[in-house]
């Protein structure tokens, strides 16, 4: 290579990566406010880059989804950054984490057990355990599920903001599981208010006809929810009365969970 072709190509690569430098600089101050908005004078000052180059480089990174824009309002991460995050989480091996958990409710209730994750438009079935009962449920390992229709997605759904929730339900949605399914925007987010209030949530017949389930989140050690368990079985066994039972074991096993996964935490980073 010439002497000058080379000087051009080292210039270009340097000036890449002073943006994708700079790009991650406004990530991190957006990731710095918890809640709310940044508005851009704050971005660039935050940054040390021109009010003009901020603009550019957060305009380039809305247009990838990283970063959510509200006129009048400024900017915030967007949901690509939580795609990104949930690959991260499931390389940190969740299943794993929760299998004593998993293992121990699945031999309590003798029903079948799952565990999934958000993902953007829907939930993922990472493990399923199958009970112990001759009629039971069948595991759902390595399937998607509804928000809107399923215990663990609406368990999980509960806890995300109002705006994100407001997204999700106005997603295009396949028709109705069952004649059941609450499929109302109103509907919905009263269910999803009183799993926040009781902490898990019941779905009868709303996702698979004579099924019955029951849902809860489970919270990571920084209080964000990261996953959702839930407990399914036919309705035969899953009365108003079993359904309580249920949830409130789960609330109970899945915060004896989360203290043991921060214990482990604190163990490894030590």
């Amino acid at each position: 290579m010439a002497p000058k072709q080379a000087q051009r190509s080292d210039v270009a690569g340097r000036a890449r990566i002073q943006s994708i430098e700079r790009a991650k600089a406004i990530l991190d101050v957006l990731a710095a406010r918890q809640s709310g908005f940044v508005p851009l004078r704050d971005i660039a000052e935050a940054t040390g880059l021109l009010k003009t180059t901020a603009f550019n480089l957060v305009t380039a990174l809305v247009d990838t989804g990283l970063v959510e824009c509200i006129p009048r309002r400024g900017y915030r991460l967007g949901t690509q950054a939580l795609v990104y995050g949930r690959v991260v989480e499931r390389r940190l091996d969740i299943v794993g984490l929760l299998r004593p958990c998993l293992l121990q409710l699945c031999a309590e209730t003798r029903e079948t057990v799952n565990l999934a994750i958000p993902c953007p438009t829907d939930v993922l079935i990472v493990e399923s355990l199958e009970g112990g009962q001759g009629l039971r449920v069948s595991s759902y390992a390595g399937t998607r599920a509804s928000y809107h229709s399923t215990a663990c997605g609406r368990a999980l759904l509960a806890h995300q903001a109002p705006d994100v929730r407001r997204k999700i339900l106005s997603l295009p949605r396949p028709s109705q599981p069952t004649p059941k399914t609450c499929a109302t925007m109103s509907g919905i987010e009263a269910i999803l208010a009183e799993c926040r209030r009781v902490g898990f949530i019941s779905e009868v017949e709303e996702n698979e006809v004579g099924a019955a389930c029951v849902g809860a989140p489970v919270y990571g050690a920084d209080g964000e929810v990261i996953a959702a368990v839930s407990i399914a079985g036919p309705l035969s066994r899953m009365d108003a009365k079993r359904r309580d039972e249920i949830g409130r074991l789960l609330v109970m096993r899945l915060a004896e969970a989360t203290r043991d996964m921060g214990r482990r935490a604190s163990r490894s980073a030590a």
